[in-house]
């Protein structure tokens, strides 16, 4: 008996796994990478700010808090370049060359073209 729970604990625990790291990844492109600085409390923050366009839509998306002196805040990444990207909610995830993600929360969406 003793066996059985543990396998179904095992068997449970992958199937979680498993279901919990999916992303459904589409081809981008890398439109710009900018940054915004903001005052938060005293002190000057700085976001960088990825423009991604998937088919028709461009997404501005702020990424995490970056060093103000940062050289890359696009992480290796290269405006013009094509981009494996995820949209989940009010988040954008984009692999890095690496393979390590970017994740950022969407704060405006754009179609292309259009007036912004």
């Amino acid at each position: 008996m003793k066996k059985l729970y543990v396998w179904l604990f095992v068997v449970l625990a992958a199937a979680s796994v498993s279901a919990g790291g999916h992303r459904e990844f589409q081809t981008g492109k890398l439109v710009d990478v900018t940054s915004d600085e903001r005052l938060y409390e005293g002190t000057t923050v700085k976001h960088a700010i990825y423009h991604v366009q998937i088919g028709d839509v461009v997404y501005l998306a702020r990424g995490e808090r970056i060093s103000r002196h940062s050289s890359d805040p696009a992480h290796g990444l290269v405006v013009g370049d094509t981009v494996q990207v995820a949209v989940e909610k009010d988040d954008l995830i984009m692999q890095r060359p690496d393979g390590k993600e970017i994740k950022a929360r969407i704060v405006k969406r754009i179609r292309a073209g259009g007036a912004r």
